[in-house]
C-alpha cells in the first residue's frame, strides 16, 4: 500500500514550513554568494580598472553575505509562521546581494565604477532591515509553548536588536555613498576609504558572530536544564 498523507504528517509539514523555507533560502544565499564571488573576482582581474580597491570590496561583499547565511540558519532553529520575510524578501535579498558583485566585475559604469558598489550595498542593507521588520511583526508569543516563552522573548530582543543594527547599517552605508559619490574619480585615498570600511566590516562581524554564539549556547543550556 503506497503511503498516504495523513493529518499528523500534513500539521508536521506545516509546523516546519518556516523553518525549512528560512534555511532553504539561507542555502540559496550562500550558494548565491560564493558563486557570484567567483565569477566575480574573474571580471575584477580583467577590468584592469582600480583592481585593489575592487578586491577589497569584494572581500566586504563576501563577508556581509556569510554573516547574513550565519543569521538566518540561527534564525531558522526559532521560526514557526513563513511570513512575507520568508516568502518574498528573503529570496529578493539574495538578489539583492549579488549585485554587488556584479558592479564589481562590470565596465559599463565607466571610470571608477566600482563606486556604485556602494549604492548596491546600500539596497542590501535596505532589504535586510525590512526583511528584520517584517521577521518582528510576524514573532506572537503565542507561537511559543509556556516551557519556552523565553526562547519568544529572547528572539524578540534579539531581533528588535538587529532592527536597530540595519539602520545604523544602513545610514552608515549611504554616508558612505554620498561621501564616495562626490569625490572625484581619480580620489588619491580611495584605496584607505575602502580599507577602513572592509576593517569596520570585520570588526562587526566578529562582534556579531560572538554575540550570536553566546546566545545559542545560552538557549542550548537553558534547554538541558
Amino acid at each position: 500500500m503506497s503511503p498516504r498523507l495523513d493529518r499528523a504528517e500534513l500539521s508536521q509539514r506545516i509546523k516546519n514550513q518556516a523553518a525549512d523555507l528560512m534555511l532553504q533560502i539561507a542555502v540559496l544565499l550562500q550558494g548565491g554568494v560564493l558563486s557570484a564571488a567567483a565569477f566575480s573576482v574573474i571580471g575584477i582581474f580583467q577590468t584592469e580598472d582600480a583592481t585593489w580597491i575592487r578586491l577589497i570590496l569584494w572581500l566586504t561583499s563576501v563577508i556581509i553575505g556569510l554573516l547574513m547565511f550565519f543569521r538566518l540558519c540561527h534564525r531558522a532553529l526559532y521560526l514557526m509562521k513563513a511570513g512575507l520575510e520568508v516568502l518574498f524578501v528573503g529570496p529578493l535579498m539574495c538578489l539583492f546581494q549579488i549585485i554587488p558583485f556584479a558592479v564589481l566585475s562590470s565596465t559599463a559604469l565607466g571610470e571608477a565604477g566600482w563606486r556604485y558598489w556602494y549604492v548596491a550595498d546600500t539596497l542590501v542593507f535596505a532589504f535586510g532591515l525590512g526583511a528584520n521588520w517584517l521577521s518582528l511583526r510576524t514573532l506572537k508569543a503565542d507561537q511559543y509553548a509556556e516551557d519556552v516563552a523565553h526562547v519568544f522573548t529572547g528572539l524578540y530582543a534579539s531581533i528588535r536588536q538587529q532592527c536597530f543594527e540595519g539602520v545604523a547599517a544602513l545610514l552608515l552605508t549611504l554616508i558612505l555613498t554620498v561621501w564616495i559619490l562626490a569625490m572625484p574619480p581619480d580620489w588619491p585615498y580611495a584605496t584607505a576609504f575602502v580599507s577602513v570600511h572592509l576593517a569596520l566590516t570585520v570588526i562587526s562581524g566578529v562582534l556579531i558572530t560572538r554575540q550570536d554564539t553566546r546566545d545559542m549556547n545560552a538557549l542550548r543550556a537553558s534547554l538541558s536544564d
